[in-house]
């Protein structure tokens, strides 16, 4: 009977392309996934004095690319070199601003989308390596695939379950296939992110220093959103091309659009006081309107004394967009409401932001 194993090694390459196999951070992975290679193969079809009716005679491979989706449970650090799960964000938004607390070593970690994310002064040169460590029968090795990018990020909380982190990445090519990295560690369960540490608010919220480089929220006057499940996909727009540069894969990422939707679902309701579904559908029926959404994972473990580990998602304009009413003969009725943000040019600076706050000094 043949063994499955596996783990997630990731590395954040200085030069594009050239892989990061000795500082990684152990991510676990909630399914298997092996990152998909996809290649440009052309058929020979040029006329050499022979039959064509009778078949190709040749297939030249032209171009390679990868691509991948991982799901897994969202740390506020990963195991081994533990700034690596904020790396992962700061490699989709392009930027992270860190900044210690107070003479503490905890340190907090804003990061936003900027319009070139690959200047000087933010990501460069730099990608991730995915090392998929797996087995080969009984012996383990690792697969390295290297000039990674990552294009969308999904954060899916329901009720009774672990903060839930989809990421769709790409990238140029896998290296050779080397010994495996071993002893692999991965973050205390402690830091990990969960529904009992999620508290959705809206209103008015307080962010300290200066736009868009917060250093912390605080929520005190905020009202509490109360929703079964919420989740929030994040898109950049980003995409490899191949150029002619002598290479066969892909050295140029250009950037699209950024990109945020929310989905909750929520019992329909119309408190006389908080947050009510019913006015947010009705509002959307009225004209165009937006609010304001802001989660945040507190994990009671302190990062040092008066800061905890915690991420927090900001959606400074959330954009109404409807929603589905559920009417039950037998059972309360429920709605899932729809947002999408715009960007706030004039005051937060985003259309979307996050801060991690850990141990990490920087991301």
């Amino acid at each position: 009977m043949a063994e499955s194993k596996m783990y997630l090694a990731v590395g954040e390459e200085s030069t594009r392309g050239v892989k990061e196999v000795a500082t990684v951070g152990f991510i676990p992975l909630l399914s298997p996934s092996i990152p998909k290679m996809e290649f440009d193969e052309i058929r020979r079809t040029e006329m050499r004095g022979t039959s064509g009716v009778m078949g190709d005679t040749s297939v030249t491979r032209m171009s390679r690319k990868w691509g991948a989706s991982m799901e897994m449970p969202f740390f506020t650090e990963a195991g081994g070199s533990k700034p690596m799960v904020g790396t992962i964000l700061k490699h989709f938004f392009g930027s992270a601003v860190s900044a210690q607390q107070g003479t503490t070593n905890a340190y907090a970690h804003m990061i936003y989308p900027v319009a070139d994310p690959f200047s000087t002064a933010n990501l460069s040169d730099s990608a991730l390596t995915l090392n998929l460590n797996i087995n080969e029968g009984a012996v383990m090795k690792n697969w390295p695939f290297v000039g990674g990018r990552v294009s969308s990020l999904s954060f899916e909380q329901e009720a009774g379950q672990h903060l839930k982190l989809s990421a769709e990445f790409f990238g140029q090519f896998r290296d050779d296939v080397t010994v495996e990295i071993g002893s692999p560690v991965f973050a205390l369960e402690n830091l990990r992110c969960d529904y009992s540490n999620l508290k959705l608010y809206t209103g008015t919220i307080v962010r300290t220093g200066t736009a868009p480089d917060y250093t912390d929220f605080d929520f005190t006057a905020a009202t509490q959103i109360k929703p079964d499940t919420i989740s929030v996909k994040i898109e950049n727009g980003m995409e490899d091309v191949l150029r002619l540069t002598g290479l066969d894969y892909s050295d140029k990422t250009r950037m699209g659009k950024f990109k945020v939707s929310v989905e909750m679902t929520i019992d329909w309701e119309d408190p006389s006081s908080g947050f009510s579904s019913v006015d947010e559908f009705n509002s959307w029926i009225a004209s165009t309107a937006s609010t304001n959404l802001c989660l945040e994972w507190d994990s009671g473990t302190e990062a040092d004394t008066g800061y905890n580990h915690k991420f927090i998602i900001d959606i400074p304009v959330a954009l109404r967009m409807g929603g589905e009413v559920e009417f039950d003969a037998e059972k309360d009725p429920m709605v899932t409401l729809n947002y999408e943000g715009l960007y706030d040019a004039d005051g937060v600076g985003y259309i979307v932001g996050s801060l991690l706050q850990n141990t990490a000094t920087s991301i």
